[in-house]
Formats: C-alpha cells, sequence, structure tokens
C-alpha cells in the first residue's frame, strides 16, 4: 500500500471525537506558539543616536532647536554639544534614568564617566523621544572616547552604535578645534 492511500484509509476512519481532538491539539499549539512569540516582543527597545550639533534659538516664536555644525543658521551659537537622541521603538514604556560613557584611556584614575542630565529621569511611552546634551570637551576632541550608552530603571543597558560613534568622531574632526 502507498503512503497516500494509507493516509487515506487513516482519514476516513476518523469519526468525530478523533477530529476534535486532533483540531483542538493543532489549535492550542498554534495559540501557545502565538503567545510565546507576543510575550518574548513586548518590551522596551530603544534606538539611540549620538550627534554632535549645536543649540540656537529661533526669531519670533524664541523656540530652541538642534542643528548640524556645518548648517550656517540664524540664531545657532558656535559650542558644540554631544547630543543622545533615544526613541522608545519597543512596545512597553521605559524609564530613562541616565547616561554615561567610557574612555579608551583612564582619566584621572577611571575608566567612565556620568553625563549630567537635564531632564532625567524621563518616562518614556510608545514612539516617544528624548534629547540629551552634554558639551564637547577635551576627551570627545582628543578621541579618548570608546562608548556612549545609556541604561533605564530596570537596568538594561543601551549603546551607541559603532556607525554613530565613527560618524561623531569624523564630525569632531571636521568641526571642532583640537586643543593646543
Amino acid at each position: 500500500m502507498s503512503i497516500l492511500s494509507q493516509l487515506a484509509h487513516w482519514f476516513i476512519s476518523w469519526n468525530t471525537t478523533a477530529f476534535l481532538a486532533v483540531w483542538g491539539a493543532l489549535l492550542s499549539t498554534a495559540t501557545a506558539g502565538w503567545t510565546l512569540y507576543k510575550d518574548l516582543r513586548d518590551k522596551a527597545k530603544i534606538r539611540l543616536t549620538v550627534r554632535l550639533r549645536c543649540l540656537g534659538q529661533r526669531e519670533g516664536d524664541g523656540a530652541y532647536y538642534m542643528a548640524d555644525p556645518g548648517m550656517n543658521l540664524t540664531g545657532m551659537s558656535d559650542q558644540l554639544h554631544v547630543v543622545a537622541s533615544v526613541t522608545n521603538v519597543g512596545r512597553r514604556r521605559m524609564r530613562w534614568k541616565g547616561g554615561g560613557g567610557e574612555y579608551h584611556k583612564p582619566v584621572n584614575g577611571k575608566n567612565s564617566f556620568l553625563v549630567s542630565a537635564r531632564f532625567l529621569p524621563k518616562m518614556l511611552e510608545e514612539q516617544e523621544s528624548l534629547d540629551e546634551w552634554t558639551d564637547l570637551d577635551k576627551q570627545f576632541v582628543n578621541g579618548n572616547v570608546k562608548r556612549l550608552y545609556i541604561w533605564d530603571g530596570a537596568g538594561h543597558e543601551w549603546s551607541a552604535s559603532r556607525k554613530d560613534m565613527k560618524m561623531l568622531a569624523a564630525d569632531i574632526k571636521k568641526y571642532a578645534d583640537a586643543p593646543k
């Protein structure tokens, strides 16, 4: 007997109880898989970008803005800032508690540093974002900053990508005057 004929005989010999039992098993397996998938995706997820920016104030309404240093805008200062933009792209809200970084070579006996925050801690709802900035100091200009990261209330850390760190270093070389 071929496999197809055996399969056909098996389906024909089923009664209603057997059919419902198999149907229930398949349906509960699919439901359990979907629930597991949803639960694994249901967490805070952060998009962290780090850029070099100048602060400015618009004429008229006086609102503040952050712009690329290469732009020549009215009201833009010459002082450079490192801006960390955090967006909650996950399905859960998260509390952004702080930020900092690590040095390549220790400074004053320390391997890492904290960034003093203006608006933290801050609860970020789904799709909400916040920008924090710090002045560009000589450690950034000298290329001694290895990593920038943030942390939340649950103790999770998110680091800036290597691509962002390379772009930041290139912008610093382009726009910042190296200390003599």
